[in-house]
């Protein structure tokens, strides 16, 4: 009777192993799922466009520029803190050149950038800041298909200017990506 015992515990020690194996696989599943709603955000949820869509949006023409002003605008580091913009919201024209400056003059010695983002892309801008947080080297910018322009790290007293053009029309986000600073220095570029 002890062998049969003996068998008895076999199996259900290799149903038990069956079980953490499965439990496992299921478990890891399921956290690759959320991580990948974390990093992607709500936006995950929506469904995404058809690549024929993406391909005719992308290859439409941008409005004639020709008879357009090139836009001049300064942003500088607002607040007791240095940590915002003073501006937060910029309109422009379909097609229009942009230039962009950023005049880092706050009394607070702090550095800072200016990371423009593609239309559409303001779902992404954490997930690029984020992937700048440790690229000294690069100014804290990380290498994205989504960024359209940007400046280097520009340090107190300072300042640098980027020209761009922004060929559609839509949002077109723009923000600090030194660590930290994305969450309160951002803002938009609304193109019409």
């Amino acid at each position: 009777m002890s062998a049969h015992s003996s068998s008895s515990e076999n199996s259900s020690s290799i149903w038990s192993l069956l079980n953490k194996v499965i439990g496992t696989i299921l478990g890891g599943v399921v956290l690759l799922w959320v991580l990948a709603f974390v990093a992607e955000g709500l936006g995950s949820l929506r469904p995404k466009p058809k690549a024929e869509n993406l391909s005719t949006a992308a290859a439409a023409p941008a409005a004639p520029a020709a008879d357009l002003p090139t836009l001049e605008v300064t942003i500088k580091p607002d607040g007791p803190s240095g940590m915002a913009f003073d501006t937060k919201a910029i309109s422009a024209k379909v097609g229009q050149k942009i230039k962009l400056t950023l005049n880092n003059s706050h009394p607070l010695p702090l550095p800072h950038n200016i990371v423009v983002g593609k239309v559409g892309t303001k779902d992404k801008m954490t997930a690029i800041a984020t992937a700048g947080m440790t690229l000294v080297d690069k100014g804290f910018i990380p290498d994205s298909p989504d960024i359209l322009a940007h400046t280097g790290l520009v340090q107190a007293t300072k300042s640098e200017t980027i020209e761009f053009t922004v060929a559609a029309a839509g949002e077109y986000p723009f923000f600090c990506t030194f660590p930290g600073h994305f969450m309160l220095m951002n803002g938009l570029i609304t193109v019409q």
